[in-house]
């Protein structure tokens, strides 16, 4: 039989790879050369080889050598076997391998996955290929209440509570004034001091000596209620009044002394007719003038200082109220 191996010669020249006729597709067909023993009309035919039986292939495992041996020789009859070389030849890849190459090394995913290290090793971070923009979330403000502090109106002061307690005092000064004027009365009338005495003490226990101490405090207290925060000059016409009053009290007074009730209306108005002009009733009365004089001028000045404090609360609370509302923390 001729040799078909190529020219470039035995380059990879196994002699343990079988001797079956392998066909590449760059390698040259081979020529078949008619046995001139055989007879013409009978067709050449090739002997058959049959296939090995397939055999178990252990799993490839990384790291370990590759065994090219084959676990079960072949045994092939060297009659039968072709005495053709086969020489296996490295060939260059085709245009359309690389294009094949390339469309499945870009359907790959080559992003390296985490794999943990030692310790002591330095982790090396896997990037992704592309970073996806991040949206960063909205913070959410709840809306919170706003507190404005009003200025508080101010609080008119009064002058009445202050008033009435200077005319307690006023009350005392009028009895110790009355009461030292009808002494006086008494001992005009009387013939030694002894006797002086007893009309004076017998006098303070009658009606005619409370009553017109207290009619004096109630008109007064009144005038004060009325008259608040008033200047002097309202202090002063406001005597006469408390003198009306206290000069009737006295009356009242004498007929309760007397126990009026016990008289006929006769008797009584006799009787009331001969106090008109009694000197208890007109000493009560001149003192009940003058005392509110004196202590109308006390009252009527702490009214002026209560009235400046009251202008200057409302001139500040007016400013507050130009400036505009104030921001104030919640508690």
């Amino acid at each position: 039989m001729t040799d078909t191996t190529p020219p470039e010669g035995h380059k990879n020249d196994n002699p343990d790879a079988p001797t079956a006729q392998i066909h590449d597709e760059q390698s040259p067909e081979p020529t078949t050369v008619a046995d001139p023993s055989a007879t013409v009309d009978e067709p050449v035919r090739e002997p058959l080889i049959e296939p090995p039986a397939p055999e178990h292939t252990a799993a490839y495992v990384p790291g370990e050598p590759i065994d090219y041996e084959p676990a079960t020789p072949v045994t092939v009859n060297a009659s039968e076997a072709p005495t053709e070389k086969v020489e296996r030849l490295t060939a260059e890849p085709t245009p359309a391998e690389l294009a094949r190459d390339e469309a499945v090394a870009e359907q790959k995913d080559y992003t390296p996955a985490y794999v943990p290290t030692q310790a002591g090793a330095t982790p090396e971070v896997a990037r992704p290929t592309e970073q996806q923009p991040v949206q960063q979330p909205t913070q959410q403000f709840s809306q919170s209440p706003v507190y404005v502090t009003a200025p508080t109106p101010p609080k008119t002061l009064g002058n009445r509570a202050a008033g009435i307690l200077i005319g307690l005092i006023a009350t005392a000064v009028f009895a110790g004034v009355y009461a030292l004027i009808a002494f006086f009365i008494s001992a005009a009338g009387a013939a030694t001091v002894a006797d002086a005495t007893t009309r004076f003490t017998d006098f303070l226990v009658l009606p005619v000596f409370y009553v017109p101490v207290i009619f004096f405090f109630l008109a007064f207290a009144l005038l004060v209620a009325v008259l608040n925060r008033a200047g002097w000059w309202a202090y002063v016409l406001g005597g006469f009044l408390v003198a009306v009053v206290v000069y009737f009290s006295y009356i009242g007074g004498a007929l309760l002394a007397v126990q009026a009730w016990n008289l006929t209306p006769a008797e009584a108005a006799r009787f009331v007719s001969t106090q008109w002009l009694n000197p208890g009733a007109i000493a009560a009365a001149i003192v009940a003038r003058e005392v509110p004089i004196w202590f109308g001028a006390w009252i009527s000045r702490r009214g002026r200082s209560v009235t400046a404090k009251n202008i200057a609360a409302k001139a500040d609370y007016e400013r507050q109220l130009a400036e505009g509302p104030q921001l104030a923390r919640p508690a």
